[in-house]
């Protein structure tokens, strides 16, 4: 009897079967505590029994909608992690730990009709052993600050169809439909279970294919999941990937200003214990809306070449007016740091930056609200000094936020030389005061600006939005 199948009827003779309801839907894990050292209490078979994933899923039929017949598994490294081995966050981490986020490529079926499961699944056995510790688990130490143990239990992996074809799926202008194609769970309320991330495989009617993360922030910003998610197009294509680890002194970031004390761009909330989710008094609700550069330009002349300031100027005033704010406020800024280590390694790594002003903004000049975006003050080493051990922040939606996912590169993610169709792109667990965040266009001059804000204030906003001209009627 060959040795593999020698130890799967051992495995099998001694597999505990333990279910738990999360948000009302069984998952099925397998502890192999009485075969496996402490260590791997509650890893979930990897590579070696991959022909036998297909067994452990689960069809789940959801509602009447496009998207349909869910089935989950498991896939985690191709080598075990070495025994002991743990991720310790940083406290800029941890302050990302109620929010996560959500992306989406999606594929044409000239380029995805022939791609199996396994073909998705099989890349991501290297990119995970790159990177062992998003497919860890957290545990607490003994002080409650979290820290993930590198126990090689997997990524949930989730596939669907969609009744769609790929072109009628992106005729919807408003592209914050990409979100039902995310398979979404927070962490908690058991950590030693819970999955830092989810990937969803959804086949459209034409054979074109989306493939939706769903990325604990905790992790790293936006810049590193485009890394992982890269790495695993590199290694889809055949080619060698490597992903650069950081050491401790690369983690600890510099205070640009003495006097800075305490950053305006954190919010402490209540303890949440060990379910992270953002708590929110009100109802949330996102659109998005595509432009050019070309039609910023021409509609909103102002001093300034930094594209993103200026459109974040433009909603700025547009939410101030259908707040009706005249007080003066404070926003959070979310950027890539110009000086961010390369080749890229997954960390949260980006600026976050605070500008508060003294004037009404929804009554200022255009001109004037761009200049004080200008002026944000990186506020990441006051962040990182301010998270204890176990006192739960948010920073999307702490003040009304705006993040440049602009420079991200999504679409160098290729399959068979081809980049995606569509990228979408956004934060889940958003606090109250919201936040827009603007993504790169499949052409070099577009941009995607996605807005989440409480949902008494959506219509207000767009109908600021559409008298100034920044979006049309249709949206």
């Amino acid at each position: 009897m060959p040795v593999l199948l020698m130890f799967y009827v051992f495995c099998m003779s001694k597999i505990l079967f333990r279910s738990f309801e999360v948000e009302e839907k069984k998952i099925l894990y397998i502890n192999l505590s009485n075969i496996l050292e402490g260590e791997k209490k509650y890893f979930i078979l990897s590579r070696a029994f991959q022909n036998i994933g297909p067994a452990l899923g689960r069809v789940q039929e959801e509602g009447s909608g496009p998207v349909h017949g869910f089935r989950l598994s498991t896939v985690s490294a191709s080598q075990p992690s070495e025994t002991g081995t743990t991720h310790e966050p940083t406290g800029l981490d941890l302050a990302m730990k109620l929010h996560y986020l959500k992306a989406v490529y999606i594929y044409s079926a000239e380029t995805a009709r022939d791609l199996t499961v396994m073909h998705v699944k099989a890349p991501l056995f290297s990119v995970f052993d790159q990177i062992p510790y998003i497919i860890g688990r957290f545990r607490r130490h003994d002080s409650g600050r979290p820290y993930i143990k590198c126990n090689d239990c997997g990524t949930r992996f989730v596939e669907s169809h969609c009744d769609l074809t790929v072109e009628e799926w992106l005729r919807v202008p408003d592209r914050s439909v990409d979100e039902s194609l995310v398979y979404h769970q927070p962490v908690g309320p058991e950590l030693a279970f819970s999955p830092l991330l989810y990937i969803q495989m959804t086949r459209f009617s034409c054979g074109g294919l989306a493939l939706g993360l769903s990325w604990a922030h905790v992790m790293g910003d936006p810049f590193s999941l485009s890394h992982f998610f890269n790495l695993w197009a590199q290694a889809f294509a055949g080619e060698k990937i490597y992903s650069p680890k950081t050491s401790e002194l690369e983690r600890v970031f510099q205070n640009p200003n003495s006097t800075v004390k305490k950053p305006n761009s954190i919010k402490r909330v209540d303890p949440v214990g060990d379910l992270w989710v953002t708590p929110n008094n009100s109802k949330m609700t996102t659109f998005s809306f595509n432009l050019t550069v070309n039609d910023l330009k021409s509609h909103f002349p102002v001093n300034g070449d930094d594209k993103f300031e200026i459109l974040s100027g433009i909603i700025w005033k547009c939410i101030a007016t259908a707040r009706g704010e005249s007080d003066p406020v404070t926003i959070t800024v979310i950027r890539s740091d110009p000086k961010e280590l390369k080749p890229r390694a997954v960390r949260n790594g980006q600026m976050i930056s605070s500008v508060h002003v003294d004037f009404s903004v929804a009554e200022a000049s255009l001109e004037e609200i761009v200049k004080s975006i200008g002026e944000a003050r990186d506020e990441r080493f006051g962040i990182d000094e301010i998270v204890d051990d176990v006192s739960d922040f948010i920073v999307y939606g702490a003040n009304l936020t705006f993040v440049d996912m602009s420079e991200v590169d999504f679409y160098e993610a290729k399959v068979m030389g081809k980049s995606p169709e569509s990228v979408y792109c956004n934060v889940q667990g958003i606090g109250d005061d919201g936040a827009v965040v603007v993504l790169p266009g499949v052409v070099e001059e577009e941009r995607v600006v996605t807005v989440t804000l409480p949902e008494d204030e959506i219509e207000k906003v767009k109908w600021e939005m559409k008298k100034c001209g920044l979006i049309t009627p249709l949206v």
